[in-house]
């Protein structure tokens, strides 16, 4: 049997309304009522129901974090803990925790996020991925909530905050091209994703600017974010003499295989090779010439809630102006020289 507040106010023999506010230690409340209802309490084992309180507050102090679909991929890749850090850091600086929200398959997912916006668990979500036609965010947008996502949605009117994705593909794919690479290689992975996309765009811009050669063999997007992976497809383009002596990684897991592969066989020549990480990182001793992208994830995760919090106050009924917020943390071009000399990593480098 569930006990509530009217049993424990009827066996203090006093208003339900004198019990909350002993709950939230009012003051008005003297110290007398107060003992004799916590006593109570504790006879009838009473727990407050905080989330209740917060409800009737409309001030849950949470923020909800959506997640990717349940998967390996998701579990090892750097992005995410780099990311969340950034958010839990800057949440807690307002006394704001988060609840994060997953799930096997999109129904579940579905469940989880009509959970925390119509269970008012949340005040406002956060999206750490972006896809073309996403229902969970067609959802917060037909119940006009909060939201904002961590990278570059297909709609306009959905608040976001990503890397120039365009933007770092060319500058990557220039950076090959200026250290003599002529044949080269886009690795990209899931073409549903918004950043393989745009990173994709990228890459093929500077190919016609330079006008190198474009071809489908060139353009390999059939691979999940995981080493193995990138190991496999390292493997089969040297079996197959595959004529590149440069690739772009969209995904630093991906970049991670191919790494692997070309170290445990050192007779082969290694391409030139460039990918996008989430921080700048310790050089350890890999074989490839490596250069990379530092995409600053941490200081995407912590700019996130900062503009979150923006669209909360926005969101209020009492405010009658409206914008959409698309802002952009720009990253930086760690170089083979650079990184070679690295000696930490660094987060917010």
């Amino acid at each position: 049997m569930t006990i509530t507040i009217r049993d424990v106010a009827e066996k203090a023999g006093v208003a339900p309304s004198t019990v909350s506010r002993v709950i939230a230690d009012s003051p008005s409340i003297s110290e007398k009522t107060k003992k004799k209802v916590r006593q109570v309490m504790q006879a009838l084992h009473y727990i407050p129901n905080t989330s209740a309180q917060n409800l009737a507050r409309s001030h849950s102090q949470t923020i909800g974090i959506v997640l990717p679909k349940d998967s390996d991929a998701f579990y090892q890749n750097p992005f995410f803990p780099t990311v969340l850090r950034g958010i839990n850091d800057e949440a807690a600086k307002h006394d704001y925790s988060i609840l994060l929200s997953t799930g096997n398959t999109n129904e579940d997912r579905m469940q989880h996020v009509q959970q925390m916006v119509l269970g008012h668990q949340v005040e406002g979500l956060i999206f750490l991925y972006a896809l073309q036609e996403d229902p969970l965010i067609d959802f917060a947008l037909a119940n006009h909530f909060p939201m904002i996502v961590i990278g570059s949605p297909d709609n306009i009117h959905v608040n976001s905050v990503d890397n120039y994705n365009e933007e770092i593909a060319r500058e990557a794919t220039e950076h090959l091209i200026n250290q003599g690479c002529q044949h080269l290689l886009w690795v990209g992975g899931d073409p549903t994703q918004r950043f393989i996309q745009l990173r994709e765009q990228g890459f093929r811009e500077v190919l016609t600017k330079y006008q190198l050669e474009i071809t489908e063999d060139q353009l390999i997007n059939d691979v999940e974010f995981l080493p193995y992976e990138g190991y496999q497809l390292a493997k089969r383009l040297t079996e197959t003499n595959a004529p590149f002596d440069g690739i772009v990684v969209a995904d630093q897991l991906i970049a991670r295989g191919i790494r692997e592969y070309f170290a445990y066989h050192p007779t082969l020549t290694a391409p030139k090779l460039i990918t996008f990480k989430s921080y700048q990182q310790e050089r350890h001793g890999n074989p490839l010439r490596e250069s990379y992208i530092n995409l600053k994830s941490q200081k995407l995760g912590s700019h996130s809630v900062s503009l979150l919090f923006d669209i909360m106050r926005l969101n209020q009924p009492d405010n009658e102006e409206e914008r959409i917020i698309h802002d952009y943390i720009k990253s930086s071009l760690i170089t083979e020289e650079e990184t070679a000399s690295a000696e930490t990593m660094n987060p917010d480098l």
